[in-house]
């Protein structure tokens, strides 16, 4: 099978988020043959309108698999592969070269987009050129973790180079600890898969102060889509994903990511994340995510035309000037949302009259949308069955702990004694 030559080339989305999810939905509006390599996380996505696919392992599980699926793509008339994990977007630039010329990426074999990826190599580079990071040890053993531990002072951020690794070992990639010994522990586990670390000064200042600048760097140097946005609300507290965001011009944060991504010649999609330092109000680089984000949806819901400019991009066809971002609009993410929000209150930082008015501006709603109902429902199907199953294997386990009493053994039933008397005569008695 082969490509029409007047027909658009055919979407393939490696690991897609919900970012993903409503670049799919434009794009097969606009006609364009979306299909998504889901992972075993996130196979509600297949439930999309008009979408094929099919799930895939972990690269590093399986990278047979990747070789094998993106070549029958190759075969079958290519297309452009946009990464959606940093587990994805690390695979395809290690394997770019071994890759058909009719796939096209914007990951390459030059290595830039592990290097931004590494948040060790990225702070070293921000330190090159005078981006303010916080301060930073690297940890790659045990013995340097003792010796740090007793140096370091608590509140601390605890990030592995490679987040995504650290999330498949030990369920996290970057949080705060509140102790040595939690620090030990923590750090300790991540070591013990192999892993390095990062001990990181924690920038105070709430949640709110966290800005992204999102954009798309072409081979020319120029920018087919920029926007800024900050956060309202996130899950988990503190370090976590955006589960409520909001459209604002965020001048610096947009420099801070351009001087970044020039001097070290990045090329596709990227997310830069900084935080307002509460006391002296400077910014200072938290992260950059070099796959499409989470809660890439706000691109649209803001004005800017997001999910196409994305694919044309990637695509290499003509794009013109783009539209203003529009402030004020938020995206909600209802499936991290309601966690993130209940949270705040019991915390007494918020009152539900609070976000409930933080919800004013809303237009993208992320997986959640009303023409294409099907991952919401498969989403909210696949929660119920897990909520279920965990419930039964805890009754299931509670019961074959329960110890054996005199109250769960069933007594033989009292003998009642037979005689010759009458009834009349043994009340009697």
């Amino acid at each position: 099978m082969t490509v029409a030559p007047n027909r658009l080339p055919r979407a393939v989305f490696l690991h897609p988020n919900d970012g993903c999810l409503t670049v799919a939905r434009t794009l097969v509006r606009r006609g364009v043959d979306v299909h998504f390599l889901a992972s075993p996380s996130t196979t509600h996505v297949l439930a999309s309108r008009k979408v094929t696919g099919r799930v895939l392992p972990d690269p590093r599980q399986d990278p047979g698999a990747w070789t094998a699926e993106l070549g029958e793509l190759a075969a079958t008339g290519g297309g452009v592969v946009i990464c959606g994990s940093d587990a994805a977007s690390e695979w395809v630039s290690a394997n770019r070269a071994a890759l058909p010329e009719s796939l096209r990426t914007f990951e390459s074999n030059d290595g830039v987009h592990t290097a931004v990826m590494d948040k060790k190599r990225l702070y070293e580079t921000a330190a090159e050129i005078g981006v303010r990071a916080p301060w930073m040890h690297l940890v790659s053993s045990h013995d340097e973790l003792a010796a740090r531990a007793a140096e370091v002072t608590c509140p601390c951020v605890l990030k592995a180079t490679l987040a995504h690794v650290a999330r498949a070992a030990v369920g996290h990639g970057t949080i705060q600890v509140t102790s040595r010994a939690e620090l030990l522990r923590r750090a300790g586990a991540l070591l013990d898969h192999g892993i390095d670390v990062l001990l990181t000064e924690v920038v105070p200042g709430p949640e709110t102060d966290l800005e992204s600048a999102v954009s798309i760097r072409a081979v020319d140097g120029s920018y087919p889509l920029e926007y800024t946005r900050s956060k309202v609300r996130q899950w988990p507290p503190d370090y976590g994903v955006g589960s409520v965001m909001e459209s604002r011009r965020l001048p610096g944060t947009l420099a801070m990511n351009r001087e970044l991504l020039d001097h070290v010649g990045f090329v596709g999609i990227s997310a830069c994340e900084t935080k307002r330092h509460s006391g002296n109000g400077e910014l200072y680089l938290i992260e950059i995510n070099v796959r499409v984000p989470n809660g890439y949806g706000l691109s649209d819901a803001m004005g800017v035309d997001g999910p196409w400019r994305l694919y044309a991009a990637a695509a290499g066809l003509p794009l013109g000037p783009q539209p203003s971002q529009v402030d004020g609009r938020k995206a909600i993410f209802p499936e991290i949302e309601w966690r993130a929000a209940a949270a705040r209150i019991r915390a007494g930082d918020q009152t539900w009259f609070e976000v409930l008015r933080s919800y004013r501006g809303a237009r993208n709603f992320g997986l959640v949308s009303l023409r294409d109902p099907g991952p919401a429902f498969a989403m909210l199907g696949a929660m119920i069955k897990r909520r279920v199953t965990r419930i039964a294997r805890e009754r299931w386990s509670r019961l074959r702990r329960r110890p054996v009493t005199a109250s769960t053994v069933k007594q033989p039933a009292p003998v009642t004694q037979h005689t010759n008397e009458s009834p009349d005569a043994r009340r009697t008695a």
